[in-house]
């Protein structure tokens, strides 16, 4: 169960400011008047404001024992009048107490708790519960509905219970509804997954679990081989259809923690929707690391052709000298004072036997004169071509978008990658319009775009097409169906029906209109504000200039280290002692609770004594990189083993809980002062450095 911390459920703060308690617990001349109204005597208009203002702060009534004492002396201020907290004690118990509750209702026109409210919240948060899987999510959604249709708070227990019985049965909807779509041979091939041989002492399941490995051109085939292995046990793809993302992610997750053990002691309706969704999951990472597998291919290539171009140019440079010679020495004897026939003698002369040689250098050097590098991509492309081809015929690449051109240029190369030809006829269909300037002479064979071609040249027409895809696929024009980060977008659109209901509250929320003529002309006026304060900055900026129609940064100076700065150094060495890590772990854990984040993946309350330890040792394990061997070998005092630190990290923590307990210690970090001595923090200095990450392959990066 998440902790009333974690939620927006409204609780009262024993610190509260001076400002705070100004604008929240002052008491207006209408409430003051309502109070000498309905009570009689200074404590009891006393309890009764207490009881409104901290109604109005939190959405429910407290005992007004909890309240902190800054605050009932600030409200009793405001009428002058002392506080005497054993009266207010003793108003906890009295039916006066009863009869406020009542009145302040009616004042606020706020419905109390009942069968109504719990309605109204179980129906939200069962809807909610289709895309969220966080309780702490589900109960602050309930919250906002509760508090939008002025109902009362409940308890904190009653909203979390709520949340936990209605996200139970969502999904437990969505387990009995893919398990009636699966077929009884499919569910035979799932649970066939999870029996482990007897001489390997492994499962299918492992191997489905498995990460392929560093994807490199090499190994394309052997993901490729994986990719069709994991599409034969892809058989409950269909049933997951409609079923939410997030449900999907969220029940991948909980089966990658499953062993073949486990996954056999669940009911069958629940294992054979954490199964599917696994495998879904999975193969549509694959599709991701092979197209970006592809991507990284074809970018070097495209590197290694730069890097020939100027090699060719580098060598070309004496022959190219040798050009500008030669058309020197022709105008010069063009313009001597002899007759014709001597002067065409002496430029023949010049020119040699051989006037078919310098044209061709004259039309080589030209052709790459542009930084055209193109003509040179065929030879780094040959040794991937067998590659790439058997890559695509597993690859379903689609248009998102009406234009299909470059997908029907697919199809053509793939349909002709037997052929020997070294030109290819075109057929009337196929629009080339996408072709760029560069590609078009060394594709076509023309020297303008003006003739319409009748066929292309089949080597360079292959370079061209396949770097168009990786082109658009980076773009999003191009995607890969199954994948998941080369999706087409347009699946992870809302719908208009969601957005005409949601646009006008979504412009309140972000400050704009929605409005299409209004928004044009308010960014139009936002955009004309931060040119006019730039331009206005500009001469007053050292740092900044133009130069031949460039804009260049300058460095700034560096500043002088002060002389004392070594002696400083080597005293704060000297005194600041060492501390263990694990120690510094512990203590952080003790003060901002960042372990809270971890838990069960099922979403289920945790059956771990004392978890808090283990996550700060699991933390510590994987954070250090040491692995549960090594790190139970080095804590053999706390009696904890290499299996139960690794389950906790397959069971319990996630990339996602991951980095929101990462995103509460550095914003517990940035309260301090230090930080602030380093700058505004909206800026950060790297070193570049990367690393080789295997457990999400390319998508680790």
């Amino acid at each position: 169960m998440p902790s009333l911390q974690d939620t927006a459920y409204p609780r009262l703060s024993a610190a509260v400011t001076a400002r705070n308690l100004a604008e929240v617990y002052t008491p207006t001349a209408e409430e003051v008047a309502l109070a000498h109204r309905v009570a009689h005597g200074n404590h009891a208009k006393l309890n009764f404001l207490v009881l409104l203002k901290t109604f109005q702060r939190l959405g429910y009534f407290v005992q007004l024992r909890e309240v902190p004492t800054p605050i009932i002396e600030h409200i009793a201020r405001s009428l002058a009048d002392p506080s005497d907290n054993a009266t207010i004690g003793a108003y906890d118990e009295s039916g006066t107490r009863r009869r406020h509750v009542a009145i302040i209702r009616d004042y606020l026109q706020v419905n109390a708790y009942g069968d109504d409210a719990q309605a109204v919240l179980a129906q939200v948060m069962h809807e909610a519960a289709y895309t969220k899987e966080d309780l702490v999510d589900l109960i602050n959604i309930g919250i906002e509905e509760l508090v939008r249709q002025r109902f009362e708070l409940p308890g904190f227990t009653t909203l979390a219970r709520t949340a936990q019985q209605e996200r139970t049965a969502v999904n437990q909807a969505i387990y009995e509804q893919v398990a009636r779509a699966l077929e009884e041979a499919d569910r035979q091939r799932l649970d066939q997954l999870l029996v482990v041989d007897n001489e390997s002492r492994r499962s299918t399941w492992n191997a489905i679990k498995d990460d392929p490995g560093q994807p490199t051109l090499s190994q394309l085939r052997r993901w490729v081989k994986h990719l069709q292995w994991l599409g034969e046990h892809n058989v409950g793809a269909r049933a997951l259809v409609g079923t939410p993302e997030v449900k999907i992610r969220h029940f991948a997750a909980d089966a990658k923690s499953l062993d073949a053990a486990r996954g056999q002691l669940l009911e069958p309706q629940k294992r054979y929707t954490l199964m599917v969704a696994l495998i879904k999951v999975k193969v549509a990472r694959t599709l991701d690391d092979l197209g970006e597998t592809f991507i990284k291919r074809m970018k070097k290539i495209h590197d290694k052709g730069e890097a020939a171009l100027k090699d060719y140019l580098t060598c070309q440079q004496g022959r190219a000298e040798q050009l500008v010679t030669l058309l020197h020495d022709l105008v010069a004897t063009l313009q001597e004072d002899t007759p014709a026939a001597e002067r065409l003698a002496a430029m023949q002369a010049r020119i040699g036997d051989d006037p078919e040689a310098v044209i061709a250098d004259c039309r080589a050097y030209t052709a790459y004169a542009d930084n055209n590098y193109m003509p040179f991509l065929w030879p780094f492309y040959r040794s991937h071509r067998k590659t790439l081809f058997t890559l695509f015929d597993h690859l379903q690449i689609s248009s998102t978008s009406q234009d299909r051109a470059v997908e029907e240029a697919l199809g053509f190369v793939l349909a002709h990658r037997a052929s020997k030809a070294a030109w290819l006829p075109l057929p009337e269909s196929l629009d080339l319009s996408w072709v760029s300037d560069k590609w078009w002479k060394p594709v076509t064979g023309l020297g303008n775009r003006k003739t319409p071609p009748q066929q292309v040249d089949r080597r360079q027409f292959e370079v061209c097409v396949f770097s168009q895809v990786m082109w658009e696929l980076k773009s999003g024009d191009l995607c890969i169906e199954g994948s998941d980060h080369f999706t087409d977008y347009r699946t992870q659109l809302i719908s208009w029906e969601d957005y005409h209901r949601t646009v006008e509250e979504y412009g309140e929320q972000v400050g704009l209109p929605v409005d299409s003529r209004a928004f044009v002309a308010e960014t139009r006026r936002w955009l004309e504000e931060i040119a006019a304060a730039t331009d206005a900055s500009f001469p007053g900026n050292k740092s900044v200039r133009f130069k031949n129609g460039e804009l260049i940064l300058s460095r700034l100076p560096a500043r002088p280290i002060p002389k004392p700065l070594k002696a400083l150094d080597w005293l704060i060495a000297e005194r600041l002692e060492p501390i263990n890590i694990l120690d510094v772990l512990a203590d952080t854990e003790r003060w901002l609770n960042w372990t809270r984040f971890f838990g069960p993946l099922s979403g289920y309350e945790s059956r771990v004594d004392d978890p808090r330890p283990r996550y700060v040792t699991t933390a510590f394990c994987y954070g250090c990189n040491m692995g549960p061997t090594q790190t139970a070998r080095s804590l053999n005092g706390l009696g904890l083993d290499r299996r139960q630190i690794a389950w906790i990290h397959q069971r319990h923590i996630t990339e996602d809980n991951l980095q929101e307990a990462i995103t509460a210690v550095i914003n517990a970090y940035n309260r301090f002062i230090l930080p602030k001595r380093w700058g505004s923090g909206k800026s950060a200095s790297v070193d570049g450095t990367k690393w080789d990450l295997y457990e999400q392959n390319l998508l680790a990066e």
